[in-house]
């Protein structure tokens, strides 16, 4: 019987207007969450980026590996070649609840 891989969701946002739906910045973030984690702990997180808003998104996460989500998150200072900050707002299990915390 295989287990089922539970994730947690982070709703982060940056300090300056990014649009996430864009593949290159995508891809950007992606490499610099590999630099700040290293491969074990990048692989084992797997982080998979949802687009939210201007600056927004939600990051999605292996449960128990959102601790290196947000401490890697905290280390990104430029994404592709904008300097900004990304602040976690909130963790939860369930992309829904952090929907409707976008729409209030």
């Amino acid at each position: 019987m295989a287990k089922r891989i539970k994730n947690r969701y982070l709703l982060a946002q940056t300090s300056v207007p990014i649009d996430m739906s864009l593949i290159e910045n995508q891809k950007s973030l992606e490499e610099k969450m590999l630099k700040a984690l290293g491969t074990a702990t990048y692989s084992y997180t797997m982080p998979k980026i949802i687009p939210a808003s201007q600056n927004e998104f939600i990051l999605r996460v292996h449960r128990n590996t959102e601790e290196h989500a947000i401490l890697a998150l905290s280390f990104i200072k430029e994404i592709s070649g904008k300097r900004l900050g990304i602040y976690t707002i909130k963790t939860s299990g369930t992309i829904k609840s952090l929907r409707e915390k976008l729409i209030k």
